[in-house]
């Protein structure tokens, strides 16, 4: 029989917990009325959504049960294994919509570049603690192993190709040596870099349609029956929402399937649709508390690596939210970033609820040492 710390369970963040199930019985809300006009109906996806938040859970439970100290010591294995299984994907992985993300085994399918986001800062932290403790400045010698471990998933996820979450374990690093602190070189050299990387990347590494994303980014007619098209459809549904939206279920734009993917990454103009601006101003609050959360757990925590983890978790959830909502509204190119908690896709929901777990774990144990 297991013996459940009680302590534990009394210093679990409940307000995360009551945040994050709030925002997921929206998603799951949501997602019925995203896929209420499709030929195989609702059900489906539901069930496989609410199987992915029940292993996620599981995983919270097992999560938070290890001193999170303990798996940061054990974070280049969990990166070696997040690592084998993207470079399977690349071998073996099964391909679709022109991408090879996934694997399937005994017909369940998952993507594995999911789940190296929270394994990326657990790595992260573990190797720039110390730093942030002796509150050393980094220079560039101090990022370039950083550099090195996020470099590799970077390329491989890439060349999938799944540009978004490359952009987001990116943009991730940088966030997180931000918060360590860094030398003012350190930063005339990435500002330099900044400029000069994109070009190189568009020269060498973007794919023509990638390219066309931006371009119909900076000029919504230049792809007027592409990505274009899809664009306006998108900022067609969030208008028409109003201030009180539709009303649920009452959606027309998905209905009619004038948006892509209204169940994955563009899921947010169905709830705009039908729940409007005010319906968004809660939306966006619920968001902006839970990150607000995970910000206080990082600022509380009982040492720097926990401080940086909660940080860097914190900033996947954040870096999500605010680019999938800006590509919906034409303020950022459309890439294949989901939603959290709200997209459908089991892969993103149990990184999510990993991420999740980690927090839980960095803020009982400052209680408890």
């Amino acid at each position: 029989m297991v013996k459940v710390d009680k302590r534990k369970l009394f210093h679990l963040d409940w307000y995360l917990i009551i945040n994050g199930l709030v925002l997921f019985a929206i998603g799951i809300m949501n997602l019925v009325s995203a896929t209420s006009s499709f030929s195989s109906g609702s059900y489906n996806f539901i069930i496989k959504q609410l199987i992915a938040f029940s292993v996620g859970i599981v995983l919270i439970g097992i999560i938070i049960n290890f001193d999170y100290r303990t798996l940061a010591n054990n974070a280049k294995l969990f990166y070696l294994l997040s690592l084998g299984a993207i470079v399977f994907v690349l071998v073996w992985g099964m391909a679709a919509g022109g991408a090879r993300r996934w694997i399937s085994i005994a017909g369940i399918s998952f993507q594995p570049s999911e789940f190296i986001k929270p394994v990326i800062v657990i790595l992260l932290a573990s190797i720039l603690y110390e730093k942030k403790r002796d509150k050393v400045l980094l220079g560039l010698k101090d990022i370039a192993l950083p550099f090195a471990w996020i470099v590799v998933p970077f390329v491989l996820i890439v060349l999938q190709p799944d540009l978004g979450t490359g952009v987001i374990i990116f943009l991730v690093f940088l966030a997180i040596v931000w918060f360590v602190g860094m030398k003012k070189s350190t930063y005339a050299t990435l500002l330099s870099a900044g400029i000069v990387l994109p070009v190189i990347a568009w020269q060498y590494v973007l794919r023509p349609y990638q390219k066309q994303r931006i371009y119909t980014f900076l000029n919504i007619d230049s792809d007027p029956l592409g990505v274009g098209y899809h664009t306006k459809q998108a900022i067609i549904a969030v208008g028409s929402g109003k201030f009180f939206g539709k009303g649920y279920l009452q959606g027309t734009q998905h209905k009619l399937q004038f948006i892509p993917e209204h169940h994955t990454d563009f899921i947010y103009t169905v709830f705009a649709e039908e729940w409007g601006f005010f319906g968004s101003i809660i939306f966006f609050l619920l968001f902006i508390t839970f990150i607000n959360r995970c910000m206080k757990i990082s600022q509380q925590a009982y040492d720097e690596l926990g401080s940086i983890m909660a940080f860097g978790l914190g900033s996947i959830i954040f870096l999500q939210f605010a680019i999938n909502v800006l590509m919906n509204i034409h303020l950022a190119p459309v890439v294949g970033i989901p939603l959290p908690f709200i997209s459908y896709g089991g892969s993103s929901l149990i990184s999510v609820l990993i991420s999740v777990g980690l927090l839980l774990n960095i803020n009982m144990r400052r209680y408890m040492f």
